[in-house]
């Protein structure tokens, strides 16, 4: 019974908020300021839908097929309105050439 008496004090309350506001102020550079995607190598984990499109709800509402049966007010297709984000390379790539490929002669199989 003595232990429950100490949490609904004022001086409790000031701990936890303290304690709250420390661990805040240590997470806050670690907040997603500016959405991206890795590129090439790295998998995805997850990306909120708000990042990917502006209407989101409404495309994910049309492929789960949510009021497809109802027949007073039909769902119509919605218009598929995308966000590009930008890509963020870890290490360094190096350029990729092709060579030139000798034209084929005429006897030649190819």
């Amino acid at each position: 019974m003595a232990g429950t008496r100490n949490k609904q004090t004022q001086l409790n309350f000031n701990t936890y908020q303290f304690e709250l506001q420390k661990q805040t102020e240590w997470n806050s550079p670690y907040i997603l300021q500016s959405p991206a995607y890795p590129c090439s190598g790295v998998n995805v984990q997850r990306i909120p839908a708000k990042y990917l499109a502006t209407n989101a709800v409404d495309i994910e509402t049309y492929l789960y097929g949510i009021g497809a049966n109802n027949y007073v007010f039909p769902t119509i297709s919605p218009p598929l309105d995308t966000k590009t984000l930008p890509a963020i390379s870890f290490t360094p790539t190096p350029n990729l050439y092709i060579p030139i490929l000798p034209p084929l002669l005429q006897n030649q199989r190819p």
